[in-house]
């Protein structure tokens, strides 16, 4: 009997970790005349009855979801819902609240690929700069009503200005390579540091 209770536990523990697989990930992003795309997805799935995803973001200012007539924030569905998934985008005292759930009970189309595609728009006034969107308070749910998403909070690195242009990095001097600064293009090489035609700058 002892030997029979320890399997179980033993099959027990294997199942609850499994299930805890899911996550909902979301790659950084670099603005392109103001504007992004996060797209989010679940990934590392292998519960075929998940049927809804949630989850909070916390915006930096100067960087917000772009809008369409009314106010309302715009997404794009991914090819995870149903047809019948319906979608909450909103603000909340804690962030911006996203839901997804479906109404009919059915679950996703597949175990792993994109769920939602979130627009977002730089302000005018926002400095060059990487920032940083935290996502919180992420879930995954299946047809039980048992939630099996492993992330509770990640961060987004969002990006505005010139990141590179052929190599030349505009987000600091602490390695030797190509660097943009003050408009212009310089080499750093150990200790000394050349501008683009060879001469020595420092």
């Amino acid at each position: 009997m002892k030997t029979i209770k320890l399997l179980i536990i033993a099959v027990a523990t294997l199942v609850s970790g499994s299930a805890m697989g899911q996550k909902i990930v979301c790659p950084d992003v670099t603005f392109v005349e103001g504007a992004a795309e996060l797209v989010f997805s679940i990934a590392e799935n292998t519960d075929e009855t998940a049927t809804l995803a949630e989850f909070t973001l916390s915006m930096p200012a100067g960087v917000t979801i772009k809008t369409k007539s009314g106010g309302k924030y715009e997404y794009e569905k991914g090819d995870l819902m149903q047809e019948e998934h319906t979608v909450t985008l909103k603000d909340k005292t804690s962030g911006i609240y996203f839901l997804t759930k479906n109404e009919e009970g059915d679950p996703f189309t597949a175990l792993n690929g994109e769920l939602v595609t979130i627009p977002i728009v730089a302000g005018d006034n926002l400095a060059d700069g990487t920032y940083q969107i935290s996502v919180t308070k992420v879930n995954i749910t299946n047809l039980a009503a048992k939630k099996i998403a492993k992330e509770t909070s990640f961060t987004i690195n969002v990006t505005k200005g010139a990141t590179g242009i052929n190599e030349v990095n505009a987000d600091g001097m602490q390695a030797d390579g190509k660097y943009l600064k003050a408009g212009h293009v310089i080499i750093k090489k150990g200790n000394r540091i050349f501008n683009a035609v060879g001469g020595i700058v420092k």
